[in-house]
């Protein structure tokens, strides 16, 4: 980013005092790793307050941005001070008024129940591939104050900048669609995650589709398989410039782990490393949008753009487990869709299938059934970690049930599983299966720690 200090107060609507930096290049919330130069932005929290821990590094600071209350710790502190009223929306005022000034980048929102983070990858595997300068969206960043981070983080020449948009509470999409003003809005899909915070379903589904109140001029909106379909039910109208994946002149088909691709004449296919459909479908939705954005390009070539990507960590990341087996890192996070699509391709794999699952969470009134309504039939062995997978044992008479992660990662630990097996592990971010993971990995990664 570069903003002229007079840009940030208008964009913010604050005052200046002891001064008006000339220009701000980066901005951090964080004094831990504080860099001479910056401008530092306090943010405050149920149990912390950023303002507290200014005065070290103030004097290398270009500037403080900070709150009323909050600047009263400031009063000795001879540095430009901006005070807003809000400075988590002061974040995102700033990171706004620098996303306007990216004229040569088109600003692509994604968001979705799921496949979001997926999708991003791809994307930025697919177009870098094929030689744009993409920025996109790194760890977690996808949240109120990560978003605006990302956002600042977009080189002025970016080609592309991919910024996912996450949720889990009423009104927080309507403020990360205002702060990116997106050129290209995507949603990949929506369930019931999170419904607990958002109302449920239909509250799920209303609050998604806010990412297109603030579209920038002449955008246009993609749609994941069955998105349309929901927006539909819930009598949610469709953006008028509208790219449907189930509706586009680009066909594909899963045999085993061969994906197929068709666009008229053209055709191309990509060797998957897992029979995965949901990953076919996230695919599917990469190539639209990049033949979208990029309509010269050959649908061969596209393909293999995409072919060599590899999963995220924990995203069904394929990994070598004690024993030889075969592990699927699914263990960043779940709903009950990618729950499902999940133990749908172990079920596809060849040989012993073995699924460790935690509980889902935030899915309120509808986790009972979500849980218990999981079709696990063709697994070899399942074990069920979480109060909520408990329901899901009870009505399996072969299931080991755990109540946390510890009980099952004690337990794994003493068992080994050989060549012929695979084993999904999935759950809910807080349900800490990563332990589990690790633990089945062991042997495997102390012989490569050896070995090095």
């Amino acid at each position: 980013m570069r903003l002229s200090g007079a840009d940030i107060q208008c964009a913010t609507g604050g005052e200046w005092l002891h001064g008006m930096p000339e220009w701000v290049s980066e901005i951090a919330t964080d004094t831990r790793g504080f860099k001479s130069g910056q401008c530092f932005l306090a943010l405050r929290g149920p149990h912390f307050d950023g303002h507290r821990f200014a005065a070290p590094i103030a004097d290398a600071a270009c500037a403080l941005i900070g709150d009323a209350r909050g600047m009263r710790y400031w009063e000795s502190l001879p540095v430009p001070q901006l005070q807003v009223e809000d400075t988590l929306r002061a974040l995102g005022d700033i990171a706004h008024a620098w996303r306007m000034q990216l004229k040569q980048t088109t600003v692509v929102a994604i968001s979705g129940s799921f496949g979001k983070t997926s999708l991003r990858s791809l994307l930025q595997h697919g177009f870098s591939a094929l030689g744009l300068h993409v920025s996109a969206t790194t760890a977690n960043l996808n949240n109120l104050i990560g978003v605006p981070k990302t956002l600042l983080a977009v080189p002025a020449d970016a080609t592309l900048a991919l910024i996912e948009c996450g949720i889990s509470e009423v009104g927080e999409m309507e403020r990360l669609s205002a702060i990116v003003q997106p050129d290209v809005a995507v949603l990949t899909g929506i369930t019931n995650a999170h419904g607990e915070g958002l109302g449920g379903l239909a509250g799920v589904v209303e609050e998604k589709a806010a990412l297109f109140s603030h579209l920038n001029t002449g955008a246009w909106c993609a749609l994941g398989e069955g998105v349309a379909d929901q927006l539909g039910r819930h009598h949610i109208s469709q953006p008028a410039d509208l790219l449907d994946v189930e509706q586009s002149e680009l066909s594909w088909r899963l045999d085993g782990q061969c994906l197929h691709f068709q666009r008229g004449d053209e055709q191309s296919q990509i060797e998957l490393s897992l029979p995965a459909r949901h990953w076919a479908t996230n695919m599917h939705l990469a190539a639209c949008i990049i033949m979208r954005l990029m309509p010269e390009a050959r649908l061969n070539d596209v393909a293999q753009a995409l072919a060599s990507w590899q999963a995220p960590a924990g995203r069904m990341q394929v990994r070598t487990g004690s024993g030889g087996c075969k592990v699927l890192d699914d263990s960043y996070n779940a709903n009950p869709v990618s729950m499902q699509a999940a133990i749908d391709t172990l079920v596809a794999m060849p040989g012993c299938r073995i699924a460790v699952l935690g509980d889902m969470a935030e899915l309120g009134e509808a986790s009972l059934g979500a849980h218990t309504g999981l079709d696990v039939s063709g697994i070899d062995k399942l074990y069920l970690v979480g109060p909520k997978m408990h329901a899901l044992a009870a009505g399996s008479g072969t299931a080991r049930w755990y109540p946390d992660h510890r009980a099952a990662a004690a337990s794994l630990s003493r068992e080994s599983f050989g060549p012929d097996a695979t084993v999904l592990v999935k759950g809910s971010r807080s349900m800490a299966l990563e332990t589990v993971v690790n633990v089945l990995c062991a042997s495997q990664a102390a012989e490569v720690q050896h070995a090095v």
